[in-house]
């Protein structure tokens, strides 16, 4: 009876060894980044495909005093391709907060940013 207690209490032990370096495994090899609180994927490029532009700014963003403006109705057109080859919206990229507006500013999003006191 002891030893079936001891021979379940290694199998536990193997199994969260086992289960602990799988945890590692996936968040060294996935290609994400784990540098901040939220998951983000390392880089993508911007595909936009909206082909006009009406003179109308559309809000994407909003945080504290900042709100974030495309300069027309666009962003059901505009899609990020990650490295990885995922294709994401732009609004589900923001949504999810696989990116924020300085990493879209950098990737050559043109944004217009207005700040209220």
């Amino acid at each position: 009876m002891k030893t079936k207690i001891i021979i379940k209490g290694i199998f536990v032990f193997f199994l969260i060894i086992i289960l602990i370096g799988l945890i590692y495994i996936i968040f060294t090899k996935t290609g994400y980044d784990y540098s901040v609180n939220t998951l983000k994927l390392v880089d993508y490029v911007i595909d936009d495909r909206s082909e006009e532009c009406d003179d109308e700014t559309e809000l994407i963003y909003s945080q504290g005093n900042s709100k974030y403006y495309l300069p027309c109705n666009k962003s059901s057109k505009i899609y990020l391709i990650w490295d990885d080859g995922v294709v994401d919206s732009l609004k589900n990229a923001i949504d999810n907060e696989k990116v924020d507006m300085k990493s879209l500013k950098d990737h050559g999003l043109e944004l217009i940013e207005h700040v209220t006191d």
